[in-house]
């Protein structure tokens, strides 16, 4: 090719250079600017400055001290500059991302050529950003809506299950125990047959925030449907548990509600089963007659044993449940109490 019309392109490309959308500036050996572009100058806030010749860090210096470019998340400049040079000139090519003071986001790409000038190209890549940031709150929406019950908040009869089978499987392998508290608002339906189904749903947020607010960080609390709930009390006996649900009842008897409806008050009844983490057997030693009794490890749910513990634990709390309603409501029944009843003394 012939060198006078390559060098007629020559004012050409660094006018193109010089207008450019993106920012662009070069940098010989010792990082200092031999070039850069009024993009350039703009996106790390030094349009009124002179920056050929000078340092690199003195462009974030600059920067530092002004408040503008780089969203700068470091007590002092020099924190941040020994970030930069931890990874600058480490490559001959890198591309990464930097947020900027005013929310715009750039894709800076850093060229380091044989003669140790670098070239760095920076594109605004704002929009695609929120659309990512969109996506991402999107889907972080969708998954909460897919584990928490919309109208309460706390987690849904799916969410709180797969939970249910988790501290199964990590308790029996710690073995450490734990209880599960079936609960039902009494004669919820006579609520929102009298005061109709929105006092009904205030009522049903308020027993809710009630409950979380008496429980454990640890502890997980779920809405199954309708007015029944259930609560997974982790490391805790069956006497501790059943001490947690009435100090429940008895606070909620106290509650003023009636900023949902003048003189009313509501209860609720629970069931609760337990899973323990030894089976106790009973032996008897045939050459003394001497009673024995040995402690035998549950083995760790895993699998389909994982879910037939949970199956069981629910059954179970929920049998307890109907006992409590049988019984006459507003009290907590253990499924030890409807497995084993009290023999009425003769």
């Amino acid at each position: 090719m012939d060198k006078k019309p390559l060098e007629l392109v020559y004012p050409f490309l660094t006018e193109a250079l010089r207008l450019s959308e993106n920012g662009l500036a070069v940098l010989d050996k010792h990082n200092h600017f031999i070039f850069y572009n009024n993009t350039f100058a703009k996106m790390f806030g030094f349009v009124d400055q002179d920056m050929v010749g000078k340092h690199f860090d003195d462009m974030m210096r600059f920067a530092f001290t002004h408040k503008q470019g780089p969203k700068i998340e470091h007590e002092t400049i020099e924190e941040w500059l020994e970030l930069i040079h931890a990874h600058q000139r480490k490559s001959a090519f890198r591309r990464f991302e930097v947020d900027l003071v005013d929310g715009c986001w750039l894709q800076l790409s850093e060229q380091v050529y044989h003669n140790g000038d670098m070239v760095i190209v920076c594109t605004d890549i704002t929009q695609l950003k929120q659309v990512e940031f969109a996506l991402r709150n999107a889907q972080t929406e969708l998954n909460r809506l897919a584990l928490t019950d919309e109208l309460t908040g706390i987690a849904n009869r799916r969410h709180f299950f797969q939970q249910l089978e988790h501290e199964i499987k990590r308790l029996s392998r710690l073995q450490l125990p734990l209880c599960l508290v079936m609960m039902d608002i009494d004669n919820f339906k006579l609520v929102n047959d009298r005061y109709g189904h929105q006092v009904g749903d205030k009522i049903l947020q308020h027993f809710t925030q009630f409950i979380s607010t008496r429980t454990r960080p640890y502890d997980i609390f779920g809405r199954l449907g309708g007015e029944e709930f259930a609560l997974l009390l982790p490391e805790t006996t069956v006497d501790t548990a059943q001490k947690i649900v009435m100090r429940m009842m008895s606070s909620l008897a106290n509650e003023d509600i009636s900023a949902i409806v003048a003189d009313f008050q509501y209860q609720f009844s629970a069931g609760v089963s337990a899973l323990t983490p030894v089976i106790i057997r009973h032996r008897i030693d045939n050459s003394t007659d001497i009673a024995d009794v040995e402690q035998v490890a549950l083995p760790v749910g895993t699998g389909s044993q994982c879910r037939s513990d949970a199956e069981k634990l629910v059954a179970e709390a929920d049998k307890a449940l109907y006992q409590a309603k049988t019984l006459g409501r507003n009290r907590v029944v253990i499924w030890d109490e409807v497995m084993l009843p009290r023999h009425k003394p003769s």
